[in-house]
């Protein structure tokens, strides 16, 4: 096996230069980063390439590899050659290396970004142990011309290259020698940890392997590890694509192609700081091509969808074919009892009669508790695809629109508005009378969500149709005051959109209570029951509605998305819930004293960070506990009322509801109920407020 190196260096503050977005209509474009600011600096590109050695073997792919990392580059992401810099074969010496290092160490500004590309043999020292760089007059015996790793990271230290973040992607024998112990794992991909890997400087590494050799041979003409690069770069939609994003594309390819396993983690001892990483930018053409990439996706969705209805009337009619079968095999039962019921007392009726007719009303009751279990699982299975239906169908609308909502509202994205709209009617025909631009007549016409927004304090609300629900837990997994499971039902309300945050209480109230004061986007918290009916009373003086705290059943008719069977608000999977709700899950650490233990933290979220429920509320499930109206009772629901429920008032005691991100999953649980003092307030605990009928539309 032929021993090679393919080393991608990122070092980036992840700025783009305006001037170099240029659109196919001959527009300049203003290219933005994560946080929503224009791009200023210099994205510079190095790239390294030796074939043909003058002492070690030749390899076939390492200047290919090294043209194919710059072309995907250069075509689909903002670099430009102006700040293009290329060594391959003869040119690929250690004075030529160290000194575009130490060149770029001079010109690269800590707003500017740096991708450097090594593609070339590796080789670990027998004697120091350290992995190297092996530039092509290099001797096999003779170390003088290697560049260690060592010497590699001295260059990548903040003090040195001084750009804000640096990713060494190694396709390598011996490369895993860049970590040494400091492997990492893959995060959940958000908006919010892409901003936050912009903002914060970074030192991390890619490798295809650990400390073994790796192939030169591949596909294409290029290594395995550099096809699956150069694919994934290809291939990505997203305006915005980070190293964790990236890297499961890469290692997935890899490993199913090579006997070699990719890594992915920080570089020891260079600086860089927790949760920063690189970010490649689109350009704003392939942002268009994007569109119409993401375009193909949904209608592929949609026609899944239409699929998925068809089946579910299918299944229906099956399963109300094998119910209307059990009806005629008990209604042919009860032709026979009644044959032997007339037969009782005659002169041919027989020792055993009274014997036939109790076995075959036990047969009838057998079958009639089959026919009645039947029944409910069909009714119970039709719920639940009808539940994914509608959710799978929510989210993919709730993406589109929103997607359209960043185009049309960036300063940036105006030329391509006409476009977004044109690919929401693709999507949605029934839409083509909606004036162009009309989001919300499209929320309300084509998703069902009607909403309200409170003129004083800008709080959206979302109309909530009143219905009856099976009240409590259907999946066994609570406490007893979860039960009996009970039909309630609960007139139509408006629901806010998201929970109360510091920026709202703070204009009503003129103070902020809360522990964690991160910002006006953050939930309220540290606030009692006694202390929201002031916010209550306050704000319905100004605003001249009559705002409250949703009853328990309201509030978990709510969570169910309208009455569905839901663990949690808005899905039931225990895969998902990283999605959907910020929990503190899977050996996730907080300190009371905002000390945190290590990466694995939890802390509470913006509002509207997750994926809401298909009735388009989010945070029901994590973020804050949320007040409820009700006084708690751990019997209520064994005489709790059909109509309106509202418990009674007990000992100054109220429930609260959903969860927080200092608690597990199981505590969000839509049914979970969770008693305090009506005076007392938690660091975690937080509300959201309803109205039933707006004082104005």
């Amino acid at each position: 096996m032929i021993i090679r190196l393919a080393i991608i260096l990122l070092v980036s503050s992840l700025f783009v230069s305006a001037s170099q977005a240029e659109s196919n209509r001959g527009i300049t474009l203003k290219t933005l980063s994560p946080t929503g600011e224009e791009e200023t600096g210099i994205q510079w590109l190095l790239t390294i390439g030796v074939d043909n050695y003058v002492s070690w073997p030749r390899l076939a792919t390492a200047v290919n590899d090294a043209k194919a990392v710059r072309d995907v580059l250069l075509n689909r992401y903002t670099f430009d050659n102006d700040h293009l810099i290329e060594l391959y074969d003869a040119d690929a010496t250690r004075k030529n290396i160290l000194a575009a290092l130490r060149d770029l160490a001079k010109k690269v500004k800590h707003e500017d970004s740096l991708l450097i590309f090594y593609a070339g043999h590796g080789h670990i020292d027998s004697i120091t142990k350290e992995g190297s760089w092996i530039p092509v007059e290099s001797g096999v015996e003779d170390t003088s011309a290697w560049i260690n790793n060592q010497t590699i990271k001295n260059y990548l230290n903040t003090d040195a290259i001084k750009s804000k973040h640096v990713l060494l992607v190694s396709d390598s024998c011996f490369a895993g020698d860049f970590f040494r112990g400091n492997r990492g794992g893959i995060p959940e991909i958000t908006d919010a940890l892409i901003k936050k890997a912009y903002q914060r400087e970074s030192r991390q590494a890619i490798t295809s392997g650990g400390v073994e050799p790796v192939s030169d041979a591949g596909f294409g003409g290029n290594s395995v590890f550099s096809h699956f690069f150069v694919e994934a770069l290809k291939q990505n939609g997203k305006q915005f694509l980070i190293t964790s994003d990236l890297f499961p594309e890469i290692r997935s390819g890899v490993a199913q192609n090579a006997e070699q396993f990719p890594q992915f983690g920080s570089l020891y001892g260079v600086g860089g700081q927790d949760g920063g990483e690189y970010v490649f930018f689109l350009k704003n053409d392939n942002n268009l091509m994007s569109l119409e990439i993401n375009e193909k996706s949904r209608l592929a969705e949609l026609a899944n969808l239409k699929k998925m209805e068809e089946d579910l009337d299918q299944s229906k009619q099956r399963e109300q074919l094998i119910i209307k079968n059990k009806e005629a095999e008990i209604a042919a039962l009860d032709v026979e009892i009644g044959k032997m019921r007339a037969k009782v007392g005659s002169t041919s009726a027989g020792d055993n009669q009274l014997k036939n007719i109790l076995a075959m009303v036990k047969d009838k009751e057998i079958q009639a508790t089959r026919l009645d279990k039947l029944r409910r699982e069909q009714e119970q299975e039709e719920q639940k695809r009808n539940s994914l239906i509608t959710k799978l169908r929510f989210e993919g609308q709730l993406a589109d629109i929103q997607a359209y909502v960043e185009i049309a509202e960036s300063e940036y994205g105006k030329d391509l508005q006409d476009s977004a709209w044109t690919s929401l009617l693709k999507k949605y025909p029934e839409a083509t009378l909606i004036n162009k631009g009309d989001t919300d007549s499209f929320r309300e016409k084509i998703m069902g969500i009607r909403t309200y927004k409170d003129k004083y304090t800008g709080m959206e609300f979302v109309y909530v149709k009143g219905g009856c629900f099976p009240m409590g837990d259907q999946f066994d997994e609570g406490a007893e005051d979860e039960k009996p499971v009970h039909e309630v039902c609960v007139d139509d309300l408006y629901a806010a959109k998201f929970e109360v945050t510091q920026g709202i209480w703070q204009k009503v109230m003129g103070s902020n209570p809360s522990k964690y004061k991160k910002g006006d986007n953050y939930p309220v918290d540290r606030v009692s029951w006694d202390d929201v009916q002031g916010f209550i009373e306050r704000l319905n003086k100004i605003s001249g509605n009559k705002y409250r705290l949703p009853t328990e059943a309201e509030w978990e008719f709510v969570a169910k998305s309208g009455g569905h069977n839901l663990r949690y608000s808005g899905f039931s999977e225990q895969n998902e819930v990283q999605l959907y709700a910020n929990v503190c899950d899977k050996n996730c650490r907080f300190e009371w004293k905002d000390k945190f233990l290590d990466d694995n933290y939890s802390e509470v979220a913006p509002v509207g960070s997750y994926k809401p429920n298909s009735l388009g509320i989010y945070d029901l499930t994590g973020n804050v506990w949320e007040w409820c109206e009700d006084s708690y009772n751990d019997t209520f629901y064994t005489h709790s009322p059909r109509e309106n429920p509202v418990g009674s008032d007990r000992n100054g005691i109220k429930t609260f509801r959903g969860g927080s991100w200092s608690n597990d999953s199981l505590s969000a649980r839509t049914t979970n109920r969770v008693a305090y003092s009506q005076n007392k307030s938690g660091f975690d605990l937080g509300f959201r407020i309803v109205l039933n009928h707006p004082a104005s539309n």
